[in-house]
C-alpha cells in the first residue's frame, strides 16, 4: 500500500477509541481516551483492505494493554487446533514465533516439544526461548518455520512486512499466518471487529495472491479467523482479482443507532 494507490472507499467511522484493550483506572479517564479515524478501503492494485486514516504514531503500547485470551478453556481447545495444524504442515524443529507477545503460545509449544525460540520487544517475562527484539536478518538465525499469529493485521505495510521477514529467514521455509476473517466480519456484521488497532483485514483469498505455493489453509475457531501455511519463497506482490473483489455490505451497520459520526457508504 502506498500514498498514491486507487482505492475504493468500503466503510468510514470517526473518533473510534485507538485501542481495543486498554484498561482504564476511572470513567473519566476512559472517555477521554485517544481516537482516531477508520477509513476502510480497497486497495484496487492489490486487492488488500485497510484502513488508509491509520497513524501508527498514536500507537504506544504499555502494561495498561491487556488482551490475552488464553485462560479461556473454548480458546486453548484453538489453540490445541493451531498447534496440530503446526506440527503437521511445519513440523516441530527450528521454527520461530514471530511478535510471541506474553509468550503463552509459545509455551504451550515448548510444552508440547517443539523447538521453538520467540521475538517480541514487548516481551515481559524470562523464558530464555524469547529474544526482546524484531525478528531480523541481523540476527544471523533462521527457522524452519514461522509462525505469525495475529500480527499481520497490526502491521502497516503488510506486504513489505512480510518480505522483511522471508529476508530475515534467508528467503526460505514456511510460514503460518494466522489473521482474523473479513468474511465472517462481513457475514455477521460484526461492527466491533473493525476498530482501529487493526490496519488490515483479510480474505483467505488475499493470501493465495500473495504466496505462489499455499501448502494449506483455512477457517479457525467458528470461522472467525484464517490461516494459510505457505513457502516464504513463493511471496510475490500481489495483484487485484476482478472476479474477486470485496462485497462489503451496504447495510453493516444495520440495528446501531446513527449518528453523525457513523457513515455509510
Amino acid at each position: 500500500m502506498t500514498e498514491k494507490s486507487v482505492t475504493k472507499l468500503l466503510y468510514e467511522i470517526h473518533e473510534l477509541p485507538i485501542f481495543q484493550n486498554r484498561m482504564y483506572d476511572s470513567e473519566a479517564e476512559a472517555k477521554a481516551c485517544p481516537k482516531g479515524n477508520i477509513r476502510l478501503v480497497e486497495d484496487l492494485e492489490t486487492g488488500l483492505v485497510y484502513n488508509e486514516a491509520f497513524c501508527p504514531d498514536l500507537m504506544q503500547y504499555d502494561q495498561h494493554y491487556q488482551n490475552e485470551q488464553a485462560l479461556s478453556p473454548i480458546f486453548q481447545k484453538h489453540l490445541q487446533q493451531v498447534i496440530s495444524i503446526i506440527e503437521k504442515l511445519v513440523g516441530k524443529e527450528n521454527l520461530v514465533e514471530i511478535g510471541c507477545g506474553k509468550g503463552f503460545f509459545l509455551e504451550m509449544l515448548l510444552e508440547r516439544g517443539f523447538g521453538v525460540k520467540g521475538f517480541d520487544p514487548t516481551y515481559e517475562g524470562d523464558n530464555p526461548h524469547v529474544e526482546r527484539q524484531y525478528f531480523t536478518s541481523n540476527l544471523g538465525f533462521q527457522g524452519k518455520g514461522l509462525i505469525l499469529r495475529h500480527v499481520l493485521e497490526h502491521i502497516q505495510d503488510p506486504v513489505n512486512f512480510l518480505f522483511q521477514l522471508k529476508d530475515a529467514n534467508g528467503g526460505s521455509g514456511k510460514i503460518y499466518i494466522e489473521v482474523p476473517c473479513l468474511e465472517w466480519i462481513c457475514q455477521h456484521r460484526a461492527w466491533f471487529d473493525i476498530f482501529y488497532e487493526h490496519v488490515n483485514y483479510f480474505r483467505l483469498s488475499d493470501f493465495y495472491r500473495l504466496f505462489g505455493s499455499v501448502m494449506d489453509s483455512g477457517k479457525l475457531f467458528g470461522d472467525q479467523y484464517i490461516y494459510v501455511v505457505a513457502e516464504l519463497a513463493s511471496l510475490q506482490l500481489p495483484k487485484i482479482d476482478a472476479h474477486n473483489r470485496v462485497n462489503f455490505p451496504s447495510n453493516f451497520l444495520i440495528g446501531l443507532t446513527q449518528s453523525p459520526k457513523y457513515n455509510r457508504t
